[in-house]
């Protein structure tokens, strides 16, 4: 996990050396000719599985400070197979755009919190000796999200229908740990495929993509599942909803996909949309209407004022309208969280010194283990 933020001059300095080798994940694909397997930084067995995204709390005098709010997890699982093939360059290329609409810019709509971004892309189990199934990065919040593209692998052809997204599901609802679970809030998941997926999560699958341990560290994250009776995807998104606003983004207008995904996630969070590069004003548009920093009412505005055409901008506007509203505002301590230069008595600690918060009710979450403008 890095220390700053993601700025400009770091972002071209990684997407310039991409761009100069050929494509977004060249290192990535590099090192998988070479043999030398995935990267741990990305691999979905990396690291000891679970992917951690905690809030910075410097040391200073007797105390620490909160850098730069508290840490706000949002992951977003690619389709890279056939026709989506080229995922991972889109989602570089848009990044800059992604990072500045919820967090840096001036209409950010995760600006109260500190981003953090897991990147992870997936493919086909039948097509797995193309490629990995899943790459996953690690929680980052600089150019370490961009750098962690470059060592996936995606598979860019093989079959088109369906896909395996279920097991990037499974790392998302078992084996992550959110800090922000810890103020009764939730994260943000997107999966995005233009395919529908299994409705099966095979045991086996999990251990050829996470290692042997992962039923060990799914229970360490605290779940316990039987390795002889998986959830189901279905069950897997139910229990990834509870602890992240999770949505399924369906690339273009399969009805085959549209029913299956609807029947894992529901109507409410399965939303169209017409291609890939409008991604970064897509998931604005979600996370704001959910955070409460935008509304229908403004969202086309808000949209062209950040450089959207009028027709791309109602467009979003009706693939979002039936996702539930503010649903991160009914949560408890919503307006209660620390701020950016709160003060802890120690890492570990959830409230600022002298503050008393009572009737919190969140999730269980693993243990961690290291140390405003017109529209907001």
């Amino acid at each position: 996990m890095g220390r700053g933020a993601l700025s400009d001059v770091a972002y071209t300095s990684v997407a310039e050396k991409a761009k100069k080798a050929g494509s977004a994940t060249h290192e990535g694909e590099r090192r998988q000719q070479q043999g030398l397997g995935l990267h741990e930084l990305v691999d979905p067995a990396g690291f000891e599985l679970i992917r951690r995204s905690i809030s910075w709390l410097e040391p200073e005098d007797d105390h620490f400070v909160l850098l730069r709010g508290v840490a706000m997890l949002e992951e977003t699982r690619l389709d890279t197979t056939a026709s989506m093939g080229n995922n991972v360059d889109i989602a570089m290329e848009v990044l800059p755009k992604t990072y500045k609409l919820l967090s840096s810019g001036e209409a950010a709509v995760l600006a109260r919190y500190d981003l953090q971004m897991i990147t992870s892309i997936f493919g086909d189990i039948q097509d797995a000796p193309k490629g990995p199934v899943l790459c996953r990065s690690q929680a980052e919040m600089d150019e370490r999200i961009a750098a962690q593209m470059t060592l996936m692998v995606p598979v860019r052809d093989g079959g088109d229908v369906p896909e395996d997204p279920q097991y990037g599901i499974f790392g998302g609802a078992y084996l992550t740990a959110a800090g922000i679970n810890r103020y009764g809030l939730k994260y943000y998941d997107f999966t995005v495929s233009d395919a529908p997926g299994r409705h099966e999560i095979r045991p086996n699958w999990l251990l050829k993509i996470f290692g042997p341990s992962v039923f060990e560290k799914v229970a360490e994250n605290g779940f316990q599942i039987d390795r002889k009776n998986v959830p189901s995807t279905k069950q897997t998104v139910a229990s990834l909803l509870e602890r992240a606003h999770a949505f399924f983004l369906q690339v273009g207008s399969s009805a085959d996909a549209t029913s299956f995904w609807r029947s894992v996630f529901g109507f409410d969070r399965c939303v169209i949309i017409p291609r890939v590069k409008l991604l970064p004003y897509v998931k604005a548009a979600i996370i704001g209407l959910t955070e409460g920093t935008l509304d229908l009412q403004t969202l086309e505005d808000y949209l062209r004022y950040a450089n959207m055409s009028a027709e791309d901008a109602r467009a979003i506007k009706r693939a979002v309208a039936h996702i539930p509203i503010g649903a991160q505002m009914a949560l408890p301590n919503f307006d209660k969280i620390p701020l950016r230069g709160a003060k802890f008595a120690k890492k570990g600690d959830i409230w600022p010194i002298g503050t008393v918060v009572t009737g919190v009710s969140a999730p269980a979450v693993a243990p961690e283990t290291e140390e405003t403008d017109m529209w907001l």
